[in-house]
């Protein structure tokens, strides 16, 4: 494929992944309007971004075996379909919010494709060196669309209703659907024995309708069935460096989730107890961690690709997954050091700038974590990258939907330095565990043959 066809499948992909996240933090300036309409607590009006966001976690895990079997393109096609009936469905929700809960929820299960097929699609289609550059770009598309959407729904409801806003981005999701027709292609070919692909059918819209309903991929020979791509998830996820980097990466990046959606209840209250922002300052303090997630993706970018160039030059050509988690060292002195003095300055109300500053720090410690946790796994299960990425996906969504239940009530009870101080001492102890895998993942990747036991990049005279 040329460099400008491999670029709009990435684009397109990348702009859905970005979607996924955007949906849900998309929501969260609705949580005071929704609550006083409904006469609820904004506690309770939160359950529609927690259901969205647990969805999430088992939507990712159906689409792997799916994907396996019919291919990544009619997958994509399908669940940004679906998203974006569910996304208008949003907006022509009667007046009851048990009805709006299970429209979002429905929306997250199907919106979660694209964050689980971006490894896989990038594997397919980029060499080996491009793997982590390609990886950061994605990276990036996941961890900003939380931001941008609270972003930018803010400024919408500050002269529309809740229900305009999601006509608005029904639109957004509208242009996705149109890249995933357009722009994407399937990835997801047998290489080793061609007689497996089916024939292409002679002209552009058959080979476009075949591709995108799935009859392609269900033509192809040599796919896994359901059943096996179900077990190829279980295989993946019982490897002790797979569930090794489950605790590690839950255990930082659940907490994002928590300030995501119980900032806001931080912020809106009037002083002494708050900063009184209104809708328009809680959009603009959300520049702060869309900043730290660019910052984050341009250190990751030459960083990673650096620790990656001096290990191939060092071991002369050949490349052991496990030197990219020195990368995780650095970010997660970030990550404590941002949320536990994030938690000190809520309850002492520090200047609202220096809270958006701390708040980008954990953000940008967290883009260049998972960027090198991603490509460990992708290097790790290189035949198995769906189901890696789903189970990636899966552990961030599951830990961090947890956090919103317990977060603004552990705040309260003993006061958001503590609740956050405490959230940082579990980020440094769940570190200990990169060590570990560092010492034992090369006897690990040995004793499977899901995984390589060395990597060779190019022959160095």
């Amino acid at each position: 494929w040329s460099w400008k066809k491999k670029h709009l499948v990435l684009a397109a992909i990348c702009y859905m992944t970005f979607m996924t996240d955007f949906l849900a933090g998309y929501g969260v300036p609705m949580i005071i309007p929704q609550a006083k309409e409904w006469k609820l607590t904004p506690a309770d009006s939160t359950r529609s971004l927690s259901g969205n966001t647990f969805t999430q976690g088992f939507g990712s895990l159906v689409a792997v075996p799916f994907a396996q079997r019919f291919g990544t393109l009619p997958v994509m096609f399908w669940s940004t379909f679906m998203t974006f009936f569910m996304t208008m469905a949003s907006a022509l929700c009667p007046d009851n919010w048990i009805g709006f809960i299970a429209i979002r929820v429905v929306q997250g299960f199907f919106a979660t494709a694209a964050q689980v097929l971006g490894m896989t699609v990038i594997q397919d289609i980029f060499f080996f060196e491009e793997h982590v550059s390609k990886l950061g770009i994605w990276g990036w598309s996941i961890l900003i669309g939380p931001y941008f959407g609270p972003f930018l729904a803010s400024f919408i409801m500050s002269t529309q209703t809740w229900r305009t806003a999601f006509w608005i981005v029904s639109a957004f999701v509208g242009l996705g659907l149109i890249l995933v027709i357009f722009w994407m292609d399937e990835t997801s070919f047998d290489r080793l024995n061609y007689n497996n692909n089916p024939p292409r059918p002679e002209t552009y819209w058959k080979y476009k309708v075949q591709t995108l309903s799935g009859i392609y991929g269900y033509r192809a020979q040599g796919k896994p069935t359901l059943l096996q791509g179900c077990n190829e998830l279980w295989n993946v996820f019982t490897k002790p460096q797979f569930y090794a980097l489950f605790f590690y990466h839950g255990a930082t990046y659940m907490w994002s989730v928590g300030i995501n959606g119980s900032l806001v209840l931080f912020l809106v209250p009037p002083p002494p107890k708050g900063y009184g922002f209104n809708s328009t300052s809680i959009g603009l303090i959300y520049i702060a961690p869309m900043i730290g997630v660019v910052l984050g993706e341009l250190w990751g970018h030459f960083f990673n690709d650096f620790i990656q160039a001096r290990f191939i030059r060092k071991n002369k050509g050949s490349f052991e997954p496990e030197s990219r988690l020195w990368a995780v060292y650095f970010s997660t002195i970030f990550t404590a050091v941002g949320l536990g003095l994030l938690g000190v300055g809520l309850q002492n109300l520090w200047p609202w700038g220096i809270i958006a500053l701390l708040w980008g720090t954990y953000i940008w410690s967290l883009m260049t974590s998972t960027v090198a946790i991603s490509a460990y796994a992708l290097d790790c299960f290189p035949k198995n990258s769906a189901a890696a990425s789903a189970l990636l996906n899966f552990t961030r969504v599951f830990y961090g939907f947890l956090v919103p239940y317990f977060q603004n009530k552990w705040a309260s009870a003993v006061g958001a330095n503590w609740s956050f101080g405490t959230q940082a001492i579990i980020c440094v102890l769940a570190f200990g565990i990169i060590p570990l895998v560092q010492k034992y993942g090369k006897r690990w990747r040995e004793e499977t043959a899901l995984s390589p036991d060395v990597i060779i990049v190019a022959k160095v005279e």
